[in-house]
């Protein structure tokens, strides 16, 4: 199986190398018991170690995934940007750091293609609901 790389930054973050095990496909609608599936590490490519993933659904023949993101305490993504793709997050628990202010529960966020955004930084344990628009990809724009 090819790799497949995503990233949830908030945009947030990350999906790199894995091998995915949710649902795929258009055919059949269902639902799962996200406790049930195992966290997975991610690693996009000019990212730090450390986040993991619960990928819901891998929707190939569309190139989106949706997966639960979690960033452990201290965890900063760095600044970056997508050319292939846009990206929607939904924040669960916890607390991200960004320029543009804290990203906490119940918030909303949309990175558009080209935008960079970043860095983001968890000031606690952090969760959260992570959608591509299509293939992800994931470009460092400023690894500090």
């Amino acid at each position: 199986m090819k790799p497949t790389y995503f990233f949830c930054g908030t945009a947030l973050l990350v999906v790199a190398g894995l091998t995915v095990t949710a649902q795929t496909g258009p055919s059949k609608s269902f639902s799962l018991k996200t406790q049930t599936l195992e966290w997975t590490p991610i690693q996009p490519p000019g990212a730090p170690p450390g986040l993991m993933q619960r990928v819901l659904h891998d929707h190939k023949d569309k190139s989106t995934v949706t997966a639960l993101v979690k960033f452990p305490k201290g965890y900063r993504e760095p600044r970056h940007y997508h050319t292939t793709c846009g990206h929607s997050i939904y924040v669960l628990k916890g607390r991200l750091q960004s320029p543009a202010g804290p990203a906490t529960p119940g918030m909303f966020l949309f990175a558009a293609p080209h935008e960079r955004h970043g860095p983001y930084t968890a000031e606690q344990e952090t969760e959260i609901l992570f959608f591509t628009d299509g293939p992800f990809d994931y470009i460092v724009d400023d690894p500090k």
